[in-house]
């Protein structure tokens, strides 16, 4: 295989000369990057013109990544960044069958993932993932404490789950959920999603009533949103 950085049409392109059959085209996040793989025998004259075909193609797929903030796919490997309570961390991989959990070094900035040999991404993933639940459990209780005083609702049970909302609340049993996720934002941002399910203990909606809820309860609630949408 061979590598070369090309450019063709004014697009800076990133190109693979490999044994295989077929051309494939990739953009890749966050900032557009293009990659194309050829296979050994086709010439330079006909990957630039397939550049050229898929020109318009490449040029609105880099604005659709840059202009959304896409990221590229989480790979869990050494050197890339995450997050917890709101602090950016530095990931590192360690081989040791003794250590079963995450290790935190703060002052260094380091979040050290233990791996099992030959470890898959999606077995990394569940390892970190798990880790995140085991500090949102953590934090919970006294947060959960604090809201219930605030709001003068109390849930029946709270629960944590990797879902596409912030929280959720299940009106008819008093029961909230919350994403594991939050354990990567400011812990402001806990409070605020505990504050917001317990409203609905009180409003089901998202309604007049319900705004004026979280004006009471939470004053500054639309500035903490923006900086968990963040």
């Amino acid at each position: 295989m061979s590598k070369e950085t090309v450019l063709i049409e004014g697009i800076t392109l990133t190109l693979y000369r490999k044994n295989i059959k077929n051309m494939y085209l990739r953009i890749l996040p966050p900032d557009g990057e293009v990659k194309i793989s050829a296979p050994l025998y086709l010439s330079d004259e006909e990957i630039t013109n397939f550049v050229k075909s898929k020109k318009e193609w490449i040029l609105k797929k880099q604005d659709l990544i840059l202009k959304n903030g896409i990221k590229a796919p989480l790979k869990y490997v050494n050197s890339e960044k995450h997050f917890l309570w709101g602090n950016e961390y530095t990931l590192q991989l360690i081989s040791n069958e003794n250590i079963k959990q995450v290790l935190v070094d703060k002052e260094k900035s380091i979040l050290y993932l233990p791996v099992p040999k030959r470890s898959t991404i999606e077995k990394r993933r569940k390892i970190l993932a798990e880790f995140y639940r085991l500090e949102l459990k953590k934090a919970i209780p006294p947060v959960l404490e604090k809201c219930v005083k605030i709001v003068g609702k109390k849930p029946s049970e709270v629960k944590i789950r990797n879902m596409k909302n912030w929280g959720n609340c299940r009106y008819q049993d008093k029961r909230i959920t919350l994403n594991l996720n939050l354990a990567k934002k400011d812990p402001i941002c806990l409070e605020y999603v505990m504050i917001h399910e317990l409203c609905h203990l009180i409003e089901f909606n998202h309604g007049k009533k319900f705004k004026e809820l979280m004006d009471d309860f939470c004053p500054n609630w639309k500035k903490i949103k923006k900086i968990l949408n963040e």
